[in-house]
């Protein structure tokens, strides 16, 4: 009886606890995706990545471990490496006879980064997507302690979450709930997974108050300076959510008497072109080179002494490699935009 009365208590327990855990709900995603001619594509217009998720720059983890794995057939393998390998045309599939469920797989992500996108289900092509099984719904372990659940869509292409934590943690797990049946096959898919968000030099300094201030000095709740474009004034607004995180590519742009370093997607305000980057600009205009926009692409600035915009010619532009430490701001109490170096930035 006693045995009994603590069982149920462990169960009422464990109801209580997994009814408090937040679900977080992804977005994006497309109903039919042809990723050799996306892949194609890139290759051609950018030779830093091997193919354009669609939504920013991106951090992949380092290392990948499932839990199972679907048997090698032919040149096509199935294992956790494919999550983690810049091609939504391979994918993890796991290995049990059934749907997977209580299968998972384990990635590290860059600390500081929240923002997660997921290619569910196999991506190899619209075929291979539809027929084989994809998740419906994730369990996210930080460390082994459960944080969050995460429904995905039926969908193709990235979908984005946030995790509903700050990222602190090692290792995470992600365990298959529920699933979306594939048309024949059971096995369940995931093609890629990657940290999303778009950087700058972490030397870059921000306008809050009256002085440009180093990154090392913000943190939540600071109080930085937008722009209110109706007025073309500076108004207050407070930092939310920002990231750190490592790049291995960056841009140096310089006008007259202003230098930025940003990763390549990082979103400024181009005249005639409003809100891109400088990447997405050189894709879409067929630029050879980054060379070719100086003198000829204007950005956005702000003139701390006339107290207004101003569009001023990138004078010199140059793509560095290393390991760069790097910081974003991913969510403001209000607006969009604010200024890093003189530069108008956004989030994004």
């Amino acid at each position: 009886m006693k045995y009994t009365f603590l069982l149920l208590l462990y169960f009422l327990t464990q109801q209580e606890i997994m009814s408090q855990i937040r679900t977080v709900y992804a977005e994006d995603g497309e109903a039919k995706v042809n990723w050799d001619y996306i892949i194609n594509q890139n290759r051609i217009n950018e030779e830093e990545y091997p193919f354009v998720y669609g939504s920013g720059c991106t951090e992949s983890p380092s290392f990948a471990y499932s839990s199972s794995k679907l048997a090698q057939n032919g040149s096509n393998t199935y294992g956790a490496p494919n999550l983690i390998d810049n091609d939504p045309r391979t994918a993890w599939v796991e290995g049990k006879s059934d749907y997977g469920i209580g299968e998972y797989f384990e990635v590290n992500l860059p600390h500081g980064s929240y923002n997660i996108a997921i290619f569910n289900g196999y991506q190899k092509s619209y075929d291979s997507w539809k027929n084989n099984s994809r998740v419906k719904k994730l369990k996210i372990y930080g460390d082994n302690k459960l944080i969050c659940f995460v429904i995905l869509q039926d969908l193709m292409g990235h979908q984005n979450f946030n995790l509903p934590t700050d990222n602190v943690y090692n290792r995470y797990k992600f365990e298959i709930v529920e699933v979306y049946p594939g048309l024949k096959w059971k096995d369940v898919a995931i093609s890629e997974i990657t940290s999303m968000g778009c950087c700058f030099s972490i030397n870059t300094k921000i306008l809050a108050g009256t002085q440009f201030v180093s990154t090392e000095k913000l943190s939540n709740e600071s109080s930085i300076r937008s722009i209110d474009f109706n007025t073309n004034r500076l108004v207050d607004t407070k930092l939310i959510h920002s990231v750190k995180t490592t790049h291995h590519t960056l841009l140096k742009i310089q006008t007259d008497s202003k230098m930025i370093e940003l990763t390549p997607y990082h979103p400024l305000y181009i005249k005639n072109y409003g809100v891109t980057s400088l990447l997405k600009l050189r894709q879409s205009e067929a630029y050879c080179s980054y060379e070719e926009m100086i003198d000829e692409v204007e950005v956005l600035m702000w003139n701390d002494d006339k107290k207004e915009t101003e569009f001023k010619k990138i004078k010199q532009i140059e793509l560095i490699k290393g390991n760069f430490e790097t910081f974003s701001i991913q969510k403001l109490s209000s607006g969009k935009n604010y200024i890093v170096n003189g530069f108008v930035s956004y989030v994004y």
